[in-house]
């Protein structure tokens, strides 16, 4: 990416999942920027898709984003080498 990078705070409220992310960056020998930006670009991938979809119920949302959370665990797990598991 060319320019300034953008950097913002978040606090994710879960240590341990601060902790699992650094140890898939670790193990993957990338970064937890990496990481993190490949995460979110999957999940606005998934949204954009799921946005476009007309007379969705508030149920249908809520199962759209489990699965898009469930999508984020599965490549976190695929960089920790726990495809699978």
């Amino acid at each position: 990416m060319a320019g300034k990078s953008t950097r913002i705070t978040v606090d994710l409220g879960n240590p341990a999942l601060v902790k699992e992310v650094r140890i898939a960056a670790v193990e993957q020998g990338r970064s937890v920027r990496d990481i993190v930006v490949e995460a979110l670009t999957l999940w606005l991938a998934g949204t954009a898709l799921h946005d476009k979809k007309a007379g969705q119920t508030a149920i249908e949302k809520e199962t759209s984003a489990d699965k898009d959370y469930l999508t984020m665990m599965e490549t976190l797990n695929r960089y920790r080498g726990g495809e699978g598991k």
